[in-house]
């Protein structure tokens, strides 16, 4: 009997083509809701202690009040910083 097989995962190629002109943002790395339309969304895999920190810091933000206290908008931060510091 022939065994019954799912497609791989991730086999289709649904990569989105990358804008060539954007609107700016004014560098806004976290702009407020519902100007995000020229973003794009990415899939990361982080190892549990990355995560942790990620975690713990938008937790930290969320306790304080403070804005941005998304897990997303730590990234985009963190992203920001790093690429910025070259």
């Amino acid at each position: 009997m022939a065994s019954k097989t799912r497609p791989a995962v991730g086999t289709k190629k649904t990569a989105k083509k990358v804008p060539t002109s954007r609107k700016p943002t004014g560098g806004a790395v976290n702009p407020p809701r519902g100007e995000k339309g020229d973003f794009l969304k990415i899939t990361v895999t982080l190892d549990p202690a990355t995560y942790e920190l990620i975690a713990t810091e938008a937790m930290r933000r969320k306790m304080n009040k403070e804005k941005d206290a998304q897990l997303s908008a730590v990234i985009r931060e963190a992203v920001a910083q790093y690429l910025q510091g070259r």
